[in-house]
C-alpha cells in the first residue's frame, strides 16, 4: 500500500504542470477589505494623492493606509472627480452633489440637485471641469454649475452615450456621431456616425487628436476633419472582447474589457500586454479605470478594486498563492531554470519575456525541502532535507550515505571534489567511474552547515548557524579532517541569530544582527565594518548580505530587500540611493538572489519566485502626503475630537484636564504594499523632545499629560524619497478645575472676602478695647474717690503686713527646719552606712556583743530618722503657710498615707527628687515610684503635672 502511494504521488508530480506567466506586481483590494459594495463605476485620484471611487454604496476614499466610505442617500454613485475648490464632485442615479471636509477627518455630502426632477437628472456618469464651470453627464442631458453657484442644463434629445474633456473642448457621443460644445448648444461633428454604431466608453486624447473608444468596433481616431479607424496589436483583443472603459497615461493606452481584464497598449513600441485573471486580477469585468500620480493603473472592478503597478520592476511567477510553494533557491542548467522550493523542484523555460505563458514542471525523485542547487562538472547538486541528488542532462541519481544538505561547494586547490555541508557537518564529496559519491565525512567539523561559505585564495571554510554560534576552519592536506577550528562567536557577535557570510569588493563579511563586520587576516579577527554600514543602512540588524558579478550590493534589512547598485561609468556606488522590495515577501535568514543576467535577477519569497528588472533610470517618486487623520481622547472610551481630510484649516486643539490621554493616528499615501515607510514622532512641549526611533507603527499614545501648550510631529521616510515629510498639530491641555482661571478668580474673590472680614473683626476688637478703656477710667475715678475711705482702714492694713511679716518669718523657719531634717538626715544615713559597714566587718570575729551593740545603734538612728519630732513641727508650720495643706489632702485623698502626704509637701515646695530622697528616708527610684503611685491616687492623667496640680492645690 505504501509503495502504492509513493507510486501515485510520483504520477501526479510528473503530470503535475501549469501554464503560468511572468506577471506584474498586483495588489487586490476585495469588498471585504474595503467594507463597501462590490462595483466601483469610476476611479479618481486628488491632487494630494489619495484615492476616490464611485461605488455602489457610495463615496470611497482611500488614503494608503485605512479606507473610509461615505453614503450618498438614495443613491448609487456613478462618477467622481476632484476639484481644486477643495470638493469632491459625485453622481449617481437621480442626483449629484459634492464631498467637503467636516472638521473631524470625514466628508460631508452637499446635494446640487434637489430642485432638479430625478427623472430628468437619470444617471451621472461623468463629471468634468472646465474653465471653473463642472459639468455633470448623465443619460440624456448635461449640466453644469457656474463659479457663482448657478446650475444651469444643456440639454440634448439624442441619449448620450460617452463624453470626455480633450484639448479643452468637451465633446459627447449619441447613435448620430460626436458632439462638441459650442457656447450653450452642442453641434454634431459631420462623418463621425461610424466611431458610435457601438457604445462609445472613451473620448480620450491622442497625440493632437480625439481616440474614440467603441466597446465593440474597436478604435478611432478623429482630427477634426476625418475619423479614422486606428488599427494596432489591440484589434485581436478587441475583435473578441467587448470594452467598457478605458485611460490614457503619454503612450500607453488601457483598455478594459468586461470578458479578459485589461489590455495594456503602448503605441510608442507597438507592443500590447493583456492582464486578466491569470495576471493577478480578481475579477475580468473591468468598469472603471485610471492612472495615479506614481504611473499605477487603478482598476474599479465588477467585484473589487485592484491597482497594477506598471511602474514596479518586480514581475511574479504566479499571480496569488504559488502553487510550487516557497522558493528558497534557484539555477540555471542546460537553457532551464530550476527552481527549488520547499515542496521539491520545479523546471521552466530561462525567463527572457512578460506575460508570456511558460511551462512550470516538478522535477521526478525531488521531493520534499530542497536548500541549494549548484552547478559543477556540468551537472547539477540538489541538495534537501532527504537526499543529495544530482541532475546529469535526463539522467538523475541519489548520492547514497548522506542526506540533510544544506549547501555544496567546491574548493579551488582541489577541483576533483566538493565539500557539502549538512545537519551534522561537512562531508567531502569525489568523482568514481563519472558518478559523484561521498568520500568521507570531515573530521572535527561536526556543525550544522546551515550557512557555509568557502575563501577563495585559502580554502578556509566559514560554518554558522543559530545553536553553535560562527566557525573558520582550515581542513588539512589530505581533506579528511578540520586542523584548525576557529570559533568566531563573542560578545559584540553572540551566537542565537543566523549570520551570513559572503564576498564583498574582495573581503569576506558578516552579516548579523548586529551589524557588519569583516575578517582581518592579519589579525584573525571580525571587526566592524563601518565604511559599509554607512554606504548602506547603517549599524542595523542584517540576515542577507552579497554583491553580483556587477558589483551591485544585495542586502536585508528589517524583512524588506534593498539594493545599491554600481555606477559602472562612474566607478563608484551611488551612495544613498537604495531601491527597496518585497517587504514582508522574503523568508526570513534564507533570502536567495540569483543574477539572471545585466538586465534581470530572480528572487525568492513566501509566494514563490519573482523576476527583477533592473531599471535604466528611477522615475522621480511622486511627493509623498503625511497627514495627521485622526485624533481620540482615550481615558474612558475612544472619543474622536480631531481628524484631517485632503483639506483643513489648522487649529489648535483644546482637551479637557480629565480627558489627557490621546491617541494619534496618521498616514501617508503609500500604495506599494513592498514599499517600507518608516515614522519618527516628537512631543514638543513635554520636556522629552527627541525625534523616536524610526517604525512601522501608524500610531502614538500618550496618557497622563500634564496641563500646558504641546505640538505634536511626526515625520516619514522611505528609500524612494531621502527628504523627511512632516505633519504637525497644536493641541493644549487645560489644568484641572482647581488650577484653572476662573478657579483662582473664585479663589482672589475668597481671598479679599477673608481680608475684608478680618477687617472688620479687627475693627470690632478696637472697638471694644476702647470702650474697656473707658470702663477702667471710670473704675479708676471710682477708686480714686475712695482713697479717702482707705485711710480708715489703714490699721487693718498694718495689721496685714504683721500678718505677712510672721508668715514670711515661719516660712523660712518652715525651710530652716526642713534644711536641718535634711542635714540630719543625711548625716544620720552616712552614720548608718558606717555602722553597717563596722556591723559587717565585726561579724566574722567572736565579738556578738560589740555587733549587738552596734545593731542597737543602728535601730536607734532609724528610729530617729522616721519619727523625729520635727516632722510634727514641719507639718504645724507647712499648714500655717499653706493653709491647712495636709488638713485638705487628709479630707479629699483619705487614702494618703503619711509619706505620700510629706510626698506632696516637697513636691509643693519644689524640691528634687533627689533632695526628696533622704528626707523620706528612701532611694531616689524609690521617689520615682512613690511619684507614680501618688499620681494614680490624684487622679491624675499622664499629659498632667504633677507638680503645678499640687501648687494649686489648697491655695
Amino acid at each position: 500500500m505504501k509503495h502504492l502511494l509513493i507510486s501515485c504521488f510520483l504520477c501526479m508530480a510528473l503530470t503535475c504542470q501549469a501554464d503560468v506567466y511572468w506577471q506584474r506586481s498586483v495588489t487586490n483590494y476585495t469588498r471585504h477589505t474595503y467594507k463597501a459594495a462590490n462595483q466601483n463605476w469610476m476611479v479618481e485620484q486628488h491632487p494630494n494623492g489619495w484615492m476616490y471611487f464611485a461605488n455602489n454604496k457610495g463615496l470611497l476614499e482611500f488614503d494608503g493606509a485605512e479606507w473610509n466610505t461615505y453614503l450618498i442617500e438614495n443613491a448609487k454613485t456613478r462618477a467622481v472627480k476632484a476639484s481644486a475648490d477643495g470638493r469632491i464632485y459625485v453622481g449617481g442615479l437621480g442626483q449629484f452633489g459634492y464631498f467637503v471636509p467636516d472638521g473631524l477627518g470625514g466628508l460631508k455630502y452637499v446635494c446640487l440637485s434637489d430642485n432638479l426632477d430625478k427623472r430628468s437628472v437619470g444617471n451621472i456618469w461623468k463629471i468634468h471641469i472646465v474653465d471653473d464651470r463642472v459639468y455633470f453627464q448623465s443619460d440624456r442631458a448635461v449640466f453644469y454649475l457656474e463659479k457663482n453657484g448657478t446650475l444651469e442644463q444643456v440639454k440634448h434629445v439624442q441619449e448620450i452615450s460617452c463624453s470626455g474633456i480633450v484639448q479643452g473642448k468637451f465633446y459627447i457621443t449619441s447613435e448620430m456621431g460626436l458632439w462638441m460644445l459650442n457656447g450653450q448648444e452642442f453641434s454634431l461633428l459631420p462623418q463621425t456616425a461610424d466611431a458610435t454604431r457601438s457604445k462609445v466608453v472613451g473620448l480620450l486624447p491622442f497625440g493632437n487628436k480625439v481616440l474614440v473608444v467603441s466597446s465593440l468596433n474597436g478604435l478611432f481616431t478623429y482630427d477634426g476633419k476625418e475619423l479614422e479607424t486606428y488599427h494596432s496589436e489591440a484589434d485581436p483583443f478587441l475583435r473578441s472582447n467587448q470594452l467598457f472603459c478605458a485611460a490614457i497615461r503619454d503612450s500607453l493606452l488601457a483598455l478594459g474589457s468586461v470578458q479578459d481584464g485589461v489590455l495594456l497598449l503602448n503605441a510608442g513600441r507597438a507592443r500590447a500586454e493583456k492582464i486578466s485573471l491569470a495576471n493577478g486580477l480578481q475579477n475580468k469585468s473591468v468598469l472603471s479605470m485610471a492612472f495615479d500620480q506614481e504611473r499605477n493603473l487603478w482598476l474599479g472592478l465588477d467585484n473589487g478594486i485592484d491597482c497594477i503597478h506598471l511602474n514596479s520592476p518586480l514581475f511574479f511567477l504566479y499571480s496569488n498563492k504559488s502553487a510550487i510553494g516557497s522558493g528558497y533557491t534557484s539555477c540555471f542548467y542546460q537553457n532551464q531554470l530550476y527552481l527549488g522550493t520547499n515542496q521539491g523542484v520545479y523546471a521552466t523555460e530561462n525567463p527572457t519575456e512578460l506575460n508570456k505563458e511558460v511551462e512550470v514542471s516538478f522535477v521526478p525523485g525531488t521531493e520534499g525541502q530542497v536548500w541549494a542547487l549548484r552547478e559543477y562538472d556540468r551537472k547539477l547538486f540538489c541538495g534537501g532535507a532527504n537526499a543529495l541528488l544530482v541532475i546529469d542532462g535526463s539522467r538523475t541519481y541519489r548520492i547514497p550515505g548522506i542526506r540533510g544538505v544544506w549547501d555544496i561547494k567546491p574548493l579551488s586547490i582541489r577541483p576533483d571534489v566538493l565539500v557539502a555541508g549538512t545537519y551534522n557537518g561537512l562531508y567531502l564529496l569525489k568523482k568514481e567511474e563519472g558518478n559523484w559519491v561521498v568520500a568521507h565525512k570531515i573530521e572535527g567539523a561536526e556543525y550544522s552547515a546551515k550557512m557555509m561559505f568557502v575563501e577563495e585564495m585559502t580554502d578556509a571554510i566559514w560554518v554558522a548557524n543559530k545553536e553553535s554560534g560562527l566557525y573558520r576552519m582550515v581542513l588539512s592536506s589530505d581533506l579528511k579532517k578540520a586542523e584548525s577550528v576557529k570559533c568566531y562567536s563573542s560578545d559584540r557577535l553572540p551566537a542565537g541569530d543566523n549570520v551570513y557570510v559572503s564576498k564583498v569588493n574582495n573581503e569576506v563579511v558578516v552579516a548579523s544582527r548586529q551589524g557588519l563586520f569583516r575578517y582581518n587576516q592579519i589579525k584573525a579577527s571580525l571587526d566592524p565594518y563601518t565604511e559599509l554600514e554607512e554606504m548602506l543602512d547603517g549599524r542595523v540588524a542584517y540576515t542577507h548580505l552579497m554583491q553580483d558579478e556587477f558589483h551591485n550590493i544585495w542586502y536585508t534589512t528589517g524583512g524588506v530587500l534593498k539594493l545599491l547598485r554600481y555606477n559602472v561609468s562612474e566607478q563608484k556606488y551611488e551612495k544613498y540611493e537604495h531601491e527597496s522590495f518585497l517587504k514582508d515577501f522574503l523568508i526570513e535568514d534564507f533570502e536567495h538572489i540569483q543574477l539572471c543576467n545585466d538586465r534581470m535577477a530572480l528572487i525568492g519569497s513566501e509566494e514563490g519566485f519573482c523576476l527583477f528588472r533592473f531599471r535604466r533610470r528611477v522615475n522621480e517618486p511622486a511627493p509623498l502626503n503625511l497627514q495627521i487623520r485622526k485624533v481620540y481622547l482615550t481615558n474612558n472610551e475612544d472619543s474622536l475630537v480631531y481628524g484631517r481630510s485632503f483639506e483643513y484649516a489648522p487649529r489648535p486643539l483644546t482637551i479637557p484636564y480629565k480627558s489627557n490621554s490621546l491617541r494619534i493616528e496618521y498616514s501617508v499615501n503609500n500604495y506599494d504594499n513592498q514599499m517600507a515607510i518608516y515614522y519618527s514622532c516628537r512631543l514638543i512641549g513635554s520636556g522629552d523632545e527627541a525625534w523616536s526611533k524610526y517604525g512601522e507603527n501608524r500610531m502614538k499614545e500618550y496618557t497622563d499629560l500634564k496641563e500646558g501648550k504641546y505640538t505634536f510631529e511626526v515625520k516619514t521616510i522611505t528609500d524612494r524619497n531621502k527628504e523627511p515629510v512632516i505633519s504637525s498639530f497644536d493641541f493644549e491641555i487645560l489644568p484641572p478645575w482647581y488650577r484653572s482661571w476662573w478657579a483662582y478668580g473664585w479663589y482672589s474673590i475668597f481671598a479679599v472676602l477673608v481680608i475684608y472680614y478680618a477687617y472688620r473683626r479687627l475693627i470690632a476688637k478696637n472697638k471694644r478695647l476702647l470702650r474697656q478703656k473707658e470702663v477702667e477710667l471710670t473704675q479708676q475715678k471710682q477708686v480714686f474717690k475712695q482713697e479717702s475711705e482707705m485711710k480708715d482702714k489703714t490699721i487693718d492694713s498694718l495689721k496685714e503686713e504683721n500678718l505677712q511679716t510672721e508668715l514670711r518669718f515661719k516660712s523660712e523657719e518652715l525651710i530652716r527646719t526642713t534644711m536641718n531634717i535634711l542635714r540630719k538626715n543625711e548625716m544620720l544615713q552616712e552614720i548608718r552606712k558606717e555602722a553597717v559597714g563596722i556591723s559587717h566587718a565585726i561579724s566574722e570575729e567572736n565579738l556578738p556583743a560589740i555587733r549587738r551593740k552596734n545593731l542597737r545603734m543602728i535601730s536607734h538612728i532609724d528610729t530617729n530618722i522616721e519619727h523625729d519630732d520635727d516632722l510634727q513641727a514641719f507639718q504645724s508650720t507647712f499648714d500655717i503657710i499653706h493653709h491647712d495643706f495636709f488638713k485638705y489632702l487628709s479630707e479629699h485623698f483619705p487614702d494618703l498615707n503619711g509619706r505620700e502626704k510629706m510626698l506632696c509637701a516637697y513636691i509643693k515646695m519644689n524640691l528634687m527628687s533627689k533632695e526628696i530622697a533622704p528626707l523620706l528616708n528612701i532611694s531616689l527610684r524609690g521617689v520615682e515610684i512613690s511619684r507614680y503611685r501618688l499620681r494614680k491616687k490624684l487622679g491624675l492623667g499622664e499629659k498632667d503635672s504633677l507638680a503645678e496640680y499640687l501648687q494649686r492645690l489648697a491655695d
